[in-house]
């Protein structure tokens, strides 16, 4: 799944709108956490990151992107069966943005969906994607995006291949993105 996910993505970089074309970014942002009950206790939801991002507009209304997002060691601190513990992420994801533009595409509106890999600490599985964000642009190399992303994701503690708790990591960020 995975291969294909990539190759979609490698044909999107190759066929992308000549207008459009490949894109670089970088953000910052404040994650939330919600374990819907997974931990007796968060005793801090919240952690910051840096989310990088790369894709490739299609033309001017679809573009693609692979991301990914790290929250550290140590951010996340919750209490399961009273012992403290740090809970950590690594999140990748394919995405696909639907964009809306004003004013001669220089203020752009999208809603994001894709699909994700996350890593906690040392289990991993997969997750769905949703966002929403708006992003101005100041000459044609560089934007400045405000974004709300959510990971939705399922954590199996029987082992029966359900998802026990539904999981989710909501993070607003700032980016700055370079077009080429």
């Amino acid at each position: 799944m995975r291969i294909f996910l990539v190759l979609v993505f490698l044909f999107s970089l190759v066929y992308a709108d000549r207008d459009g074309g490949p894109y670089l970014g970088i953000g910052y942002g404040v994650a939330e956490y919600d374990d819907d009950g997974l931990y007796e206790q968060i005793t801090d939801k919240s952690a910051p990151y840096m989310f990088y991002y790369g894709g490739a507009y299609i033309n001017k209304h679809l573009s693609v992107e692979l991301g990914y997002a790290k929250i550290k060691d140590e951010q996340f601190k919750v209490v399961d069966s009273g012992v403290k513990k740090d809970v950590s992420y690594n999140l990748y994801n394919i995405s696909a943005l639907a964009h809306y533009a004003f004013f001669d595409d220089i203020w752009d509106f999208y809603a994001k969906f894709g699909a994700g890999y996350v890593t906690k600490n040392s289990k991993n599985g997969s997750s769905l994607l949703y966002g929403v964000g708006t992003s101005i642009r100041f000459n044609e190399l560089i934007s400045v995006k405000v974004a709300y992303d959510m990971y939705e994701f399922g954590y199996d503690e029987n082992g029966n291949t359900s998802a026990d708790y539904k999981m989710r990591i909501y993070y607003p960020y700032v980016a700055l993105e370079f077009q080429f």
